[in-house]
């Protein structure tokens, strides 16, 4: 065989290994915690219909498990993400899961802030697009998909039953509770309540509101979605965005030594 002829070949076989490599490092979607540490306590069984007041049922009803495949804890697994941030443009889909004891009809969009998050709030910066769909005004497991720009920070409001009062995954933009009966904490709540409880899940993140201002009954279970990008690229934590897994890593290096290899080739 021609010593040039696999020379070439082997450089450029090299390179498709390092383009596949950088492809393959697709920088994720980073999930904000902005330090909320309050525990939402969940309300269940108040009316004695387990199905209406349970996070649990509509879990399980559709294949929504932890991580790892284990069954999801409403209290023991919630994150306390607030914000998404992607530093590319990007499209996402929600897919819409269901309500239980709800009986509002509450817009539901995404909204980006466009200050610093980990700085004082300014309500200011809040922007809000279009709604996605109306509580209660859609079958259950219809998706929607929608995009964001490059180097934003977004999340996903609740127009509370259209009136004007938009309850976010943002708890700073938040009342604080004042439901005389159901929250069990009140006084943990610092900044506002937690109208939407985050978990990370198999489906990517999964996202209960309590619908009604100053927290309402307390059951997370008004309105559901599994949120994820359409491009599987997936999530991180704050910490850990930028570091590459170890086979990523030595892909690119194959990558690296197969240019150098080329360069030096079309030289000679």
């Amino acid at each position: 065989m021609n010593r040039n002829f696999l020379m070439k070949t082997l450089a450029i076989a090299a390179a498709a290994f390092f383009l596949s490599a950088l492809s393959a490092y697709a920088i994720q979607t980073t999930v904000i915690d902005l330090g909320d540490k309050t525990t939402e306590y969940v309300q269940i069984g108040y009316s004695n219909n387990p199905k209406l007041e349970n996070l649990e049922y509509w879990f399980s009803k559709n294949g929504i498990t932890d991580t790892d495949g284990s069954a999801l804890n409403p209290i023991a697994d919630q994150s306390q993400a607030e914000l998404f941030y992607t530093d590319s443009a990007r499209q996402y889909e929600v897919e819409y899961l269901g309500v239980g004891y709800a009986a509002y009809h509450s817009p539901f969009g995404v909204f980006t802030y466009n200050g610093n998050p980990y700085e004082k709030f300014d309500k200011t910066k809040m922007t809000y697009y279009t709604p996605l769909f109306v509580q209660n005004e859609v079958a259950e497991n219809t998706t929607y998909t929608f995009n964001v720009a490059a180097n934003t920070y977004f999340g996903f409001y609740l127009d509370s039953n259209g009136k004007g009062t938009k309850l976010t995954t943002m708890v700073a933009n938040n009342p604080k509770p004042y439901s005389s009966s159901h929250v069990q904490n009140k006084a943990d709540y610092i900044q506002g309540f937690d109208n939407a409880m985050m978990f990370a899940t198999n489906k990517g993140y999964t996202i209960a509101f309590e619908d009604i201002v100053g927290a309402g009954d307390a059951d997370w279970e008004d309105l559901m979605v599994n949120f994820k990008p359409t491009d599987n690229s997936g999530f991180a934590s704050n910490s850990n965005n930028s570091t590459p897994e170890p086979a990523t890593m030595i892909l690119m290096g194959i990558g690296l030594i197969g240019l150098a290899g080329f360069k030096k080739y079309r030289k000679n």
